[in-house]
């Protein structure tokens, strides 16, 4: 079960972040067919908001030609042809765009299959991990003939994500994923190996659940008695109502003998960068640190 199922299974702000949570889905590895020595690509399709990010930041998105459903930065970006979703992309709008180069993340058989039979080049990175963007960062750079952006991209963004008070003891954090007001069950969480997960140690924390099973693993409400979290990230991005955020902050009363709950140190956080490990992971670093090393919440 990977996050976007887990979303997709909920009603309301939870299914609308599922929109972004596309990104999280590059486990297992990554594809690449590719002719040695080829001309650069001139028309790529970005098939994930991840890739389409990386793509426009290395200067190259004059050349895409579409892009995956629920792209929506850069702005630029929005106004590209959409070619469907990272699971089910829509093979007659991707051949009239006549790209190629498609590029997409994760492990997709049948996709690369299809690219090979209608000669489109075809590259897939995994992006679980903030290893895993580096590499897809100069891999992606060096396919479209621009490997010094991308070195230097890929430089400036490691530069920049260790971004907590190093002299502060790190805090105890939980963060959820899309929960729904009122509801405690199917509850979801991120576990080691995941880009957030590793954000959260840059960011001045510690996850609670890192020794969990799964880059995502379900959690029960019992289980965060047992782990005691100083701090609660709630993530919902696409955004929420001021009365949405008022619900799900009010649910945590019926926890207050926890640190975060006592302490008014639980955040609901609703930016659309937050679920997409490309380049604006360093806002993401930023905003996490804010939350777990700011002062608690007011009344």
């Amino acid at each position: 079960m990977n996050v976007l199922s887990i979303m997709l299974n909920r009603r309301g702000p939870a299914r609308a972040a599922a929109a972004a949570a596309v990104l999280l889905l590059g486990a297992c590895g990554a594809e690449k067919t590719m002719a040695p020595g080829a001309q650069s690509p001139q028309r790529v399709v970005c098939g994930s908001p991840a890739v389409a990010e990386i793509v426009f930041a290395l200067g190259c998105g004059d050349r895409v030609v579409g892009v995956s459903d629920y792209t929506a930065y850069p702005p630029e970006a929005r106004a590209k042809p959409s070619v469907g979703g990272l699971l089910n992309p829509n093979r007659e709008r991707l051949l009239a765009v006549r790209p190629d180069l498609l590029v997409t993340q994760g492990r997709h058989e049948a996709l690369a299959a299809f690219a090979h039979t209608y000669g489109i080049r075809f590259q897939s990175v995994p992006l679980d991990t903030l290893a895993d963007l580096d590499s897809a960062i100069r891999a992606i750079a060096e396919t479209l003939g621009v490997a010094g952006q991308g070195h230097a991209l890929a430089d400036g963004l490691c530069g920049e994500l260790t971004v907590g008070d190093r002299d502060a003891p790190p805090r105890r954090v939980l963060l959820l994923l899309g929960r729904a007001p009122g509801v405690w069950t199917g509850l979801s969480t991120v576990g080691r190996d995941t880009f957030l997960g590793e954000l959260l140690g840059l960011a001045g924390g510690t996850n609670v659940f890192a020794d969990a099973t799964g880059p995502y693993p379900h959690i029960s409400k019992e289980a965060l008695l047992v782990r005691q979290p100083e701090v609660i990230l709630e993530v919902h991005p696409g955004g929420l109502t001021a009365s949405q955020q008022a619900r799900l902050l009010a649910d945590w009363h019926i926890f207050a003998d926890l640190p975060a709950v006592r302490q008014r140190r639980v955040h609901v956080l609703t930016n659309d960068f937050l679920l997409i490990p490309g380049p604006r992971v360093r806002q993401t670093a930023r905003l996490l640190a804010a939350a777990i090393g700011g002062e608690a919440r007011g009344e």
